[in-house]
């Protein structure tokens, strides 16, 4: 099952550019998918290494070229009902949505709300969401290889009043089936933050999926892997889920 759709870089003469590979780049995270429903479970560790779990289902569609997410809390009992929505919207920032289940109420994330940690793990709210091309200036570095992997690597330049905490970006995208393995996120004073691993790739339906990932933040020690233990492809995921109003109906 297709989780993330993209259109293979052609054999041609003249090497791709990378606007096209970031384009087309293939990320190593349970959060970017189309067409498609997932039970994901999202482990937290802290430097210490206390462990705690969560459960949850994603579901991933278009409307108009639009991308929209939905991700849904199953457990433990304290997260379980939490629900996050995001809308991408044509020329302005997407919106954000969470539903809290203790409080039985949905508010919307907005300005620097965003930056802050999505339930606890290594992810922002930010992270959840395409960021705008207007703000994005990408540039091919030189290639290099990843254990037997060859790799473009992209490093992706963000603009100062872009709606991200990082400055830059840099991927390693492999060659072929374009799954960036590796993307090191720095902070606005250009310290490396956190790094995000593809930790295991699978095939399915003729498509590459990450079935693990592995965000570490360098600067606090903290981690959250990533699993997806079901998946399966749903083009005809109902309009009506994505609405802030529908998360407090589940």
């Amino acid at each position: 099952v297709a989780l993330c759709f993209y259109s293979p870089i052609r054999a041609r003469a003249q090497e791709p550019t990378a606007d096209e590979i970031a384009a087309r780049m293939i990320r190593g995270d349970a959060f970017a998918w189309e067409g498609s429903r997932a039970r994901v479970r999202m482990v937290l560790s802290d430097k210490s290494g206390k462990k705690q779990e969560r459960s949850m289902e994603v579901l991933a569609r278009r409307d108009q070229g639009l991308f929209q997410t939905l991700v849904r809390f199953l457990a433990p009992a304290d997260v379980a009902g939490t629900a996050f929505l995001m809308l991408e919207r044509k020329g302005k920032p997407s919106e954000q949505y969470v539903y809290l289940s203790g409080l039985k109420r949905t508010r919307r994330i907005v300005g620097r709300e965003q930056e802050g940690s999505f339930m606890g793990s290594d992810f922002s709210y930010a992270d959840m969401q395409p960021l705008p091309k207007k703000f994005a200036k990408h540039t091919r570095l030189p290639d290099e290889k990843i254990g037997d992997s060859a790799t473009y690597v992209i490093q992706t330049d963000i603009a100062k009043d872009a709606p991200s905490s990082y400055s830059k970006m840099v991927a390693w995208v492999r060659k072929g089936d374009l799954v960036a393995l590796r993307t090191r996120f720095y902070d606005k004073q250009g310290k490396l933050q956190k790094t995000l691993y593809a930790r295991r790739i699978r095939e399915i339906e003729g498509m590459p999926v990450v079935v693990e990932s592995h965000m570490q933040n360098q600067q606090t020690g903290h981690t959250t892997d990533l699993f997806i233990d079901q998946v399966s492809r749903d083009a005809n995921i109902s309009a009506s889920l994505f609405t802030p109003s529908a998360l407090e109906h589940f």
